[in-house]
Parts: C-alpha cells; structure tokens; sequence
C-alpha cells in the first residue's frame, strides 16, 4: 500500500513536472548591435538583464541572440559597450524590436576639451549620427491639423489645412516627398480680393521644403555632410536638454547639397540633442537667384532677377507616440520684387488619413462662421 503511494506521488510529480515545463516558455530575440554614425557593428556588446545573471554579448558581426522566460517579460534589459551611451528597454519592448538593428551612440564627454581637429571630426560624426536615427525617432506615415499664415506683398492669406505623409520620415528621397506629401485647405481667408491663379498661390510647398530631416539634399543627407563647413557655437540647454548647437556653411553650394538649382549661398545654425541626437531646430540663411511662384525647386528660365535672400527657423517635438515630427516653419523672404513672410503651426497630430492631393491654388471662400470660433491651440 505505501509503495502504491509512494509510485502514485512520483507519477502526480512528473506530471506536473511536465505540464509546468509545457507551460513555462522563453521569449527568443534576436538582432544586431551597430553604431548610430556609422552603422557598423558593435563586437562585444553586453547585453544583460537587470537584476539577473541572464544576459549574452554581440558577436564580431554585431549580433546577438537571447532567450528569457516570459516570467522576466518587465524586466529592464541594458545594452552597453565600451565608448557608448547605455541604451535601456524592457524585454517586451526589445521583443517589439526583434530582428532589428539596436544603435548605439557614442559617449561624449564634453567637445571643447579636445583639439581644434578633434573636434571637427567629432561635429561630422554627430550631424551622421544625427541623420542615421532618423528613420527610428522620427513619425512615419502620420497626418497634422495646420495654421498657415503668409503674407506676400503685404497681402494676408490665412489657411487651415490637413496635412498627410504617407511614408512620413522613414523614405527621405525626393521623388518619395513628392509623391507621399499632401496637403489639403480645409478652411481659408483673405485680407484682399483673390484673383486668378498668382493671388491664390498657396506657399505651403515652399515651406515644407526646408524640413531638412524629411528630405535629403541638405546638412542632413550623408552623401554631402562633407561638403559643409562646420563649427561648434557653443554646448547649451534647451527645454532641459543638453544640446550642441553647431554652425554650418557651404563654399560651393548646388542643387545636390541644397535642393536649389539657383542657390548662391547657404549658411546655417542646427541644434541637436545630446541624448537621442533628434533635432531641436534648423535655422537657415540663403540667398538664390530670384524667386520663383511654383517653388524653389522648379525650372526658371529666366534668373537674371535680382538676389532673392530667404531666412527659415523650423522647429521639432516628440508626437503622442513619442516619435518626432515636424513642428513649425517661420519663413521670411525678400527680393526679385517679392516679399513673402510666412508661418506653418502644427498645433495637432491627427488620427492618420491617407491623402496626396495637394492645394497650390484656390478661391474657396471665407467660412466666416469658421473663423469667428476659430483660435490656434497652445503647442
């Protein structure tokens, strides 16, 4: 009778034993380790949970490979590797990641401790850096409710307009801007009578054509950082944030390196963030030859006008899904018999809706209705 027992206790045992080993599962992740200037791998790397021994390190190709209990699921996983920030996820946020590549960016103690050649090197390496996350901090396919104001000539033009990216930050070639960008007036009015086509001329093209972190051809394309001269200013704080605030110039300035075929000169001041490298603000100054009503990008046949000189200051911020995205253009412009001063305000991200429809013209008329209950939101 005991030895019945005694078998019926082992068998109950393996039994759950069994079951608990059926139940108890790992999470398996997998991905690789590369620096965020360059995109070459990190050999080495530790990546470890924390409050555990549980952990494994990146090989000589940068990748890695780990398996933990789904019990550790909240547990905090640090990444870290000699002459590199910590980088810090759950292990269900690194599970979201599974299969990617993790960047990791360099530790930076402070530029104006080193030599005056150091120190170049390092303000290339950061605006690389600085252009290789951005297709990870920054929004992809996203849609914003806009206020337009311009004013050109003295004449005030006010629009609402919903704004769409269908690729959003994540396909920075021209062609791709074009084609993925629209933007719809849902609301306008005027100060003055509209007429046909030049005095219904919505600028909002023109003004997105300086987001320089959407679209390459500027200080932010890798192909032509080079080309730049760049200086530190000065090392700041901006909103709480640690920044570097980086001057940058053109000696030779063409349609490659500054999406204007006419540019004569080309000059500017980026702010990025010390942490995440993400871009605080751009302020650009330029000057072209003339200016043009279908956008600065387009054919002129005539560029015999006077020098058209352009200031813009564009501004980003973290949206509700704590990616980054375009803020605010302020545009002032003068020359060639043309004054344009404008302004573009994100004071929403909206809900995403497709849409590439774009509004260069138009003669709706003022809702009154409208524009009487209608305030611009705080940002």
């Amino acid at each position: 009778m005991l030895l019945k027992k005694i078998n019926t206790s082992l068998v109950l045992m393996a039994m759950l034993f069994v079951s608990s080993g059926v139940l108890a599962q790992n999470i398996d992740i997998k991905g690789r380790i590369v620096d965020a200037e360059t995109n070459n791998p990190v050999e080495f790397a530790n990546i470890g949970v924390v409050g555990t021994y549980l952990g494994t390190a990146s090989d000589f190709d940068g990748y890695y490979q780990l398996s933990i209990g789904e019990e550790f699921a909240n547990f905090k996983v640090q990444i870290s590797a000699v002459g590199y920030k910590v980088k810090e996820f759950t292990v269900d946020e690194l599970n979201v990641l599974n299969g990617e590549s993790i960047k990791l960016f360099s530790q930076t103690y402070g530029i104006q401790a080193v030599d005056v050649k150091a120190d170049s090197k390092r303000l290339y390496g950061i605006v690389k850096t600085a252009a290789n996350i951005i297709e990870d901090s920054y929004e992809n396919a996203y849609s914003a409710n806009v206020y337009l104001e311009q004013v050109m000539n003295g004449e005030k033009t006010e629009a609402v307009i919903r704004y769409s990216d269908e690729k959003g930050y994540g396909n920075r070639s021209l062609a791709s801007v074009y084609e993925s960008r629209g933007f719809e007036v849902k609301e306008v009015r005027r100060d003055y009578e509209v007429s046909p086509i030049k005095k219904g001329m919505i600028h909002a093209n023109d003004l997105l054509a300086f987001d320089i972190v959407r679209q390459r051809g500027n200080v932010l394309d890798i192909a032509f950082v080079n080309d730049y001269e760049l200086t530190l200013a000065e090392e700041s704080v901006v909103n709480g944030d640690s920044v570097w605030v980086i001057n940058y110039k053109l000696n030779t300035p063409n349609v490659a390196n500054t999406g204007d075929a006419y540019c004569k000169s080309y000059a500017g001041v980026i702010v990025i963030r010390q942490n995440d490298y993400s871009i605080v603000t751009n302020e650009l100054e330029y000057t072209s030859k003339g200016f043009f009503h279908a956008g600065r990008d387009a054919y002129r046949s005539n560029t015999d006008g006077d020098d058209y000189t352009c200031k813009v200051t564009v501004n980003y911020r973290k949206t509700a899904n704590n990616k980054y995205a375009l803020s605010k253009i302020r545009y002032e412009g003068e020359g060639d018999g043309t004054s344009l001063k404008a302004s573009w305000v994100v004071y929403d991200y909206a809900t995403f809706k497709s849409g590439t429809d774009k509004t260069f013209y138009t003669d709706k008329a003022e809702n009154k209705d409208f524009w009487s209950r209608f305030s611009l939101p705080s940002e």
